[in-house]
C-alpha cells in the first residue's frame, strides 16, 4: 500500500494549495475520498464474487494469497501435519531395520549368478 507519513501528507497538502488554490482543496479532498471508497467497494465486491465462485473451501481467501509465493507457503503449512504423520510412519517402518543394523545382524549375501550375464536384445 501507500506509505504516507504525516510529513508526506503535509507536503502533498501544501502542493495542492499552491497548485489549485485554497478554495478548491476541500472539494478535491472530498472527491479523492469518494473515489477511494468506490475503489475499495469495487475490490471488496470482486473478492466476494471470486470467493463465491470458487466455493466454500476458499472462504478465507485473500487477494494477497493469490501470489505464487503465498500459494506455496499456504500449501506447505496446510500439508505440514500430513507430512509429519508420514515421516512418523516411515520412521516406525524403518525402526526394525535400524535395530538390526545397530546390533550387527549378519545378512547373507546372495549367491552370484553362474554363467555369463544375460544379453539384452537390441532394437
Amino acid at each position: 500500500m501507500l506509505d504516507l507519513s504525516l510529513v508526506k501528507i503535509a507536503v502533498l497538502m501544501a502542493l495542492a494549495v499552491m497548485i489549485f488554490g485554497p478554495e478548491k482543496v476541500p472539494a478535491l479532498i472530498a472527491d479523492a475520498m469518494r473515489l477511494l471508497r468506490a475503489l475499495q467497494a469495487f475490490a471488496r465486491t470482486g473478492t466476494d464474487e471470486l470467493k463465491q465462485s470458487l466455493g466454500p473451501e476458499f472462504a478465507d481467501l485473500r487477494p494477497q494469497d493469490l501470489r505464487p509465493k503465498a500459494l506455496v507457503a499456504r500449501a506447505l503449512t496446510t500439508a505440514a501435519p500430513e507430512l509429519s504423520g508420514l515421516t512418523h510412519e516411515i520412521r516406525e517402518s524403518l525402526q526394525p531395520l535400524d535395530e538390526q543394523l545397530r546390533h550387527g545382524l549378519d545378512v547373507q549375501a546372495r549367491p552370484a549368478a553362474s554363467g555369463p550375464p544375460p544379453v539384452l536384445p537390441e532394437n
